[in-house]
């Protein structure tokens, strides 16, 4: 599963990873559409409770930056 915004020529992915600890590491990744360059950062996650607020603070601080959610 995979989380998708996007901001003029801007864009903001969530990916979501499963380790072999049994755990699910969060990849946020972002950068300009058509460039190059661009981020990541990986968020380790201990549980599903874990992973709920992660993802909710994300989704409250794209909304707040003008991203649209596209998926």
């Amino acid at each position: 599963m995979s989380l998708f915004w996007i901001k003029e020529n801007r864009y903001y992915r969530i990916i979501f990873q499963p380790t072999l600890f049994g755990t699910i590491d969060i990849i946020c990744a972002w950068g300009r559409i058509g460039g190059n360059l661009g981020n990541y950062k990986v968020v380790a996650s201990k549980d599903e409770q874990d992973i709920a607020s992660i993802v909710d603070a994300v989704k409250k601080r794209r909304k707040q930056r003008g991203y649209r959610l596209c998926s």
